[in-house]
This record gives C-alpha cells, sequence and structure tokens, in this order.
C-alpha cells in the first residue's frame, strides 16, 4: 500500500488537487482503488466534500465531480474509489470553526 500527501482545510475553498499517480511497478495500469480518510477536527463547524477528476494532468483541471458518498459531510468520514481518477481535491463549503484532513491511501 502507498499514500499520498494529504490536505487540509480549515476555511472556505477547495484545496490543491492530489495528483494520482501510478507507482514506477504500475506506471502503464490506471489505479483502481484509492481510500479516502477525512477526519474533522474535535468540536469543528463545517461542511465539506471531496471531489474526483480524470482531466489530463498536463493542463488545467477544470472538470470536477463531488464523490458519491464524501459529500455534503460534517463529520469524520471514510469512502473509497474502485473507478479510475487522474486527481480529487478537498473542498469546504461551509465554515464556522475547526478544520478538516483527507488522506488518500493506495491498494494493494
Amino acid at each position: 500500500m502507498s499514500s499520498y500527501s494529504g490536505v487540509s482545510l480549515s476555511a472556505v475553498g477547495a484545496s490543491s488537487p492530489i495528483l494520482i499517480l501510478p507507482n514506477s511497478a504500475q506506471r502503464y495500469l490506471p489505479i483502481l482503488a484509492l481510500g479516502l480518510v477525512c477526519t474533522v477536527s474535535s468540536g469543528a463547524s463545517l461542511v465539506y466534500s471531496v471531489q474526483v477528476t480524470a482531466d489530463s494532468q498536463g493542463g488545467s483541471i477544470l472538470n470536477w465531480n463531488n464523490h458519491d458518498v464524501l459529500v455534503n459531510q460534517s463529520g469524520s468520514a471514510n469512502g473509497n474509489i474502485l473507478y479510475p481518477v487522474s486527481a480529487v481535491r478537498l473542498v469546504v463549503t461551509s465554515w464556522t470553526s475547526g478544520s478538516v484532513n483527507l488522506g488518500v491511501a493506495q491498494w494493494p
């Protein structure tokens, strides 16, 4: 299993994208199995979503879709992606206090 650098937000806005890149042994295969872990800080008051894209990593990423499960969440939640994506990001749509962290792990 490998993991990607996570992102955190503590205000309304979108994080930088986490680019989903295959490791050297898988460079010709699409990544099909990602675990997503969203951790909200204790006492936080916010609403967030995880978004995915299949846009090319070589240019501007313009097309983002909400994850099927991790959308309009206010507490810690877990999900997965079982289809190829080129990037994921965290979006906070409402914030009063606290923070949310998105961690991404690939298996196997």
